[in-house]
């Protein structure tokens, strides 16, 4: 994903935490994020994708063995 489509999903959840917690203070979404353990979208989709990754690396699918060192590479870069 692009930088701007990441920053595009963490404004939205930042404008729902405002909303939530009728503030425009960025501490108290902040503080909020933080204590409903809400982690930025980046964090989210790079988790997501290593799960990914490792699933296909580890599978005995002869389809996800002929790109197994392609998803070994790729999981090395995140």
């Amino acid at each position: 994903m692009r930088k701007s489509q990441f920053s595009s999903l963490n404004f939205v959840v930042n404008s729902t935490f405002r909303k939530v917690f009728d503030s425009r203070a960025q501490d108290v979404v902040d503080v909020g994020l933080e204590m409903f353990n809400c982690v930025s979208a980046e964090h989210t989709i790079a988790m997501r994708n290593a799960k990914f990754l490792k699933r296909v690396n580890n599978s005995n699918n002869m389809l996800c063995q002929t790109f197994a060192f392609e998803t070994a590479a790729e999981l090395a870069t995140l």
